[in-house]
């Protein structure tokens, strides 16, 4: 049996199979009872009337629901009219059996595909051959490439890597790096903010060693629930982490260890044993292997208390540095003098208008909201996995409204996207620069860890404790098969074991002040979501940026990962960039996020064909291997509706429509290799019919949810279509109206100025330049300089920190425009409306695809199965269904 089956509880089985076998029953008392009604009225044959009276007596009986048809129920009566009325033609009485003689069959079929669902999940539960159903794909945007592993062959291969570097330490010069921080906290500001970050972080390590009882009812639930959402355990730890939630005893002695743990805090070590905490390669969500410590689930519950308590506290107080100490350096204020004059030439309308409103608020709000800090949590009951997280979001921080990976990595590419429509167009050039870490979390090196804590003024006992969660006693395992396990305990002396919460805290605290670094050296915002790394800006203060990367990371022990690091320069239309000195300081390479590469030619993002069909082909050994029907829809549908449905990236404004016809022809180009003179309905078709003999499905069936009797089989053209007519047409035409726009704006408002009167001017500079004694501060070249109205760049010069036009534009141009819905008959709005409280809990189709699906086979539903159901939902075993569909695909890519 599949291991995907293997959890499933016997009792759930139990009615599975029960239901399985009413419904074969019930589908063949159907078929009696139909064929001695046929057999009835075949007998009066020569009597129209008498046997179409046998037929609705055999519908009504056999299916009273569809009595309160309107034709149905009204047979009888039509009948009864055409005893004595001769305006109710032959034809008409034909019709009637026709019709009669149709519903008899419809509910034929639909009883017919519910047994044809109930065989293909049999199938699904006992395939013929075994099957994890685990797929071969790498994602594009995993992390630590350098440690995939592909193949089972090469898992040793993997440990041995994993060996050679975390068994080395890598000793970095904790003075230089002390030095190189106290020189981002300069002069009395910088002085202030740094006594400020000392304080409060000593204040908040001396509170949690005080706290000597921390651990009852409600943080122990917490702490099993964030154990539970990450992959830091075993499967068989994680079930006993479900039994401690159902067992208020349990977890009461549990809390009583833990505070006496945390109690004794200065003498914790890991409960490893003589031979070591045991280590192996453990595979992933996302289908990439990882070395796992087997650990004590006991010191699992303590350090991720100790792991989210300390990220919580440490977001709180480098947000409070960051926001409110003066250190970070942006453009969103606009000089005193700047606005005095703006005031004066443009009025107070418009002054008020542009307060606050620029493109550069837009811009620090949302990197202090999605990116900054963005993988320490706010409360220590939100999700805590490690580097390596899905791309799902729980439930419960979805709910605290905290995004999911893979939403943050979609804001990512729409700012990139944006900026360089918008930074072409206004400055004529751009500059996107991309990197990350290679062995990031892995190969921290301690010393640089010890360093950064003691600059923040952590102390020696917490530096302690965390150097023993560090340099954990890990046993690789034996070499060769006889050879004592205790001969291969080693101390860890670099990277930070996998997937606690700390691995968070000390990854976060380091690449913070590479942010900082960044901000202070280049005057730019360094956008990051783990250790990727993006730059987008003018072409100087990237290369400036790109510097201080470089360095930053030398210093640190960090090392650039080379294959995933590239830049692209990007003019406009009506410039050129002649400086080769800046272009030569940027990193060679491509940019690309997932399987979007930004073109350096036109400077529009374009899906890599070549990578796509790498993962196709790999795709189609796949489902050529599925042991069942259903287990090629699961991976159908996680490939196509959540692996490729982002990596080609949301359609969006800032990409136009030309991206969204470009995701049409890529699905379009998959689809005919994968199914040659064929479509993906055709070739299911096709297959039930060879393993079951079932012919004559309707389409309807492949498409339609389960709740609704179908497959669930997702059409990738349906999302596209549902925004390709609501998606901006051209972001590049949309910047350029903007520009005229703007001409328009500046043209009228001189214009204004100049029909003021002298007594108008007058009022304006006594308003502005009067201060509270009445005195005025115009000096003579000011008053001169206010004579004629402002130059256009001067009008120009601070528009992203003034325009509220612009804000929105970058604005538009950042949103995923809302899906223009099909329209829909009534029945269709009907069924919908039903069913969308199981379809916001499964979450497997959107409301516009929904509708969009019934609505083009509503004909079909109706004709053949009586209805928009195809079977009825409590005929089905959806429980085990739901079950199954949980099972998450793991990609995992040969190429």
């Amino acid at each position: 049996m599949s291991s995907s089956t293997a959890a499933l509880s016997r009792t759930l089985k139990n009615i599975t199979l029960t239901k399985i076998r009413e419904l074969e029953k019930q589908r063949k008392t159907y078929a009696q009872s139909k064929n001695s009604v046929l057999e009835a009225a075949k007998k009066v044959d020569d009597d129209p009337r008498a046997k179409i009276a046998l037929l609705l007596k055999g519908v009504e009986d056999l299916n009273p629901s569809s009595s309160s048809e309107v034709d149905l129920s009204n047979i009888r009566r039509w009948l009864e009219q055409s005893r004595f009325d001769s305006t109710i033609p032959e034809t008409m009485i034909h019709q009637f059996e026709e019709q009669l003689r149709s519903q008899l069959h419809v509910q034929t079929r639909r009883l017919d595909l519910g047994a044809l669902y109930s065989r293909l999940l049999t199938e699904w539960l006992n395939p013929t051959e075994s099957s994890d159903e685990q797929v071969s794909f790498e994602d594009p945007e995993a992390l630590d490439g350098s440690f995939e592993v592909v193949e089972k062959d090469r898992l040793k291969q993997l440990k041995d890597k994993f060996s050679a570097v975390v068994f080395t330490p890598l000793e970095t010069d904790e003075v230089e790096i002390s030095h190189h921080l106290e020189r981002l906290f300069v002069g009395d500001v910088g002085a202030k903010a740094l006594e400020r970050l000392r304080r409060n972080i000593e204040s908040m390590g001396t509170y949690r060693k005080k706290n000597k009882a921390p651990f009852d009812d409600r943080t122990i639930r917490w702490c099993l629930k964030g154990l539970l959402v990450n992959d830091l355990l075993r499967d068989d730890k994680k079930a006993i982490l479900q039994d401690f939630l159902r067992d208020e005893v349990a977890r009461t002695e549990i809390c009583d260890v833990l505070n006496m743990k945390i109690a004794d805090l200065k003498n914790w070590e890991w409960d490893a044993g003589e031979e070591g905490l045991p280590v192996e390669p453990r595979r992933q969500l996302n289908g990439k292997y990882r070395i796992m410590m087997d650990e004590d689930i006991l010191d699992a519950i303590f350090l991720h208390y100790i792991g989210m308590t300390w990220n919580v506290g440490m977001k709180t107080v480098l947000c409070d540095v960051a926001r409110d100490t003066g250190i970070w350096k942006h453009n969103v204020n606009v000089p005193e003098d700047v606005k005095d004059r703006r005031r004066y030439f443009l009025g107070d309308h418009r002054s008020r208008r542009e307060t606050g409103t620029g493109v550069e608020m837009g811009r620090l709000e949302t990197f202090r909201d999605d990116f900054f800090l963005s993988q320490l949590p706010s409360k220590v009951w939100q999700g805590a996995g490690g580097y390596d997280d899905d791309d799902e979001v729980d439930s419960d921080d979805e709910a605290n409204g905290m995004k999911s990976p893979k939403e943050v990595k979609q804001q990512l590419l729409r700012l990139l996207a944006t900026e360089v429509q918008l930074q072409k167009t206004l400055h004529g050039q751009v500059a996107v620069v991309q990197s990350d870490f290679q062995w990031f979390a892995t190969g921290l090196s301690h010393s640089t860890l010890f360093a950064v804590l003691r600059f923040c003024g952590v102390d020696e006992d917490w530096i302690s404790f965390f150097k023993k969660f560090l340099e954990a006693p890990l046993n690789m395992g034996p070499v060769s098969e006889g050879e004592p396990d205790s001969d291969r305990l080693q101390i860890r002396k670099r990277g930070v074991p996998m997937a606690h919460a700390l691995e968070k805290f000390f990854g976060e605290l380091v690449l913070y002040f590479m942010d900082l670094t960044v901000n202070q050296e280049a005057s730019m915002l360094l956008y990051r979501f783990h250790d990727d790394l993006y730059l987008v800006g003018e072409p100087e203060k990237c290369a400036v940026a790109w510097q201080s990367m470089e360095r930053y990371s030398t210093l640190m022990g960090l090392e650039l990962n080379k294959s995933k690091t590239g830049s692209v320069l990007l003019t406009g239309d009506d410039f050129t960039y002649e400086d080769s000195e800046i272009a030569a300081k940027l990193p060679t390479g491509s940019v690309s996020i997932g399987f979007l590469t930004l073109d350096p030619d036109s400077g529009n993002w374009v899906i890599n064909q070549k990578d796509v069909f790498a993962h196709v082909l790999q795709l189609s050994k796949q489902l050529a291997a599925a042991p069942s029907i259903l287990s090629w829809v699961h991976t159908w549908n996680s490939c196509i509706g959540r692996f490729f449905s982002h990596t080609f990236g949301v359609p969006a404004n800032c990409f136009g429509k030309a991206h969204v016809d470009a995701i049409l022809e890529t699905y379009k180009h998959m689809q005919e290799f994968l199914f040659p003179g064929n479509n993906v309905c055709a070739y299911l078709k096709g297959l039930i019919e060879e393993r079951f003999g079932v012919s004559d499905v309707p389409d309807a069936f492949i498409f339609l949810p389960e709740a609704l009797g179908g497959l669930g089989v997702r059409n990738p053209f349906i999302d596209p279509f549902l925004v390709r007519d609501k998606v901006c047409e051209s972001p590049a035409a949309r910047m350029k109206k903007f520009l005229k726009d703007e001409d328009d704006m500046y043209n009228n408002a001189k214009a204004e100025f100049e029909e003021l009167t002298e007594q108008d001017r007058k009022r304006r500079k006594r308003a502005i330049y009067t201060d509270s004694y009445g005195e005025s501060s115009i000096s003579s070249d000011l008053e001169k300089s206010l004579e004629a109205f402002m130059t256009k760049e001067e009008f120009i010069a601070y528009r992203e920190s003034t325009s509220p036009e612009l804000a929105a534009l970058y604005q538009e141009l950042m949103e995923v425009p809302q899906k223009k819905r099909i329209v829909t008959s009534m029945r269709v709005s009907n069924t919908v409306q039903k069913l969308e409280e199981s379809m916001n809990e499964e979450g497997q189709e959107s409301k516009g695809e929904l509708e969009w699906l019934l609505q083009l086979y509503e004909r079909e539903l109706l004709e053949k199965c009586g209805g928009m159901s195809i079977v009825e939902k409590n005929l089905l075993p959806l429980g085990i269904l739901t079950i199954l569909r949980k099972k998450r695909v793991a990609w995992q890519m040969v190429l």
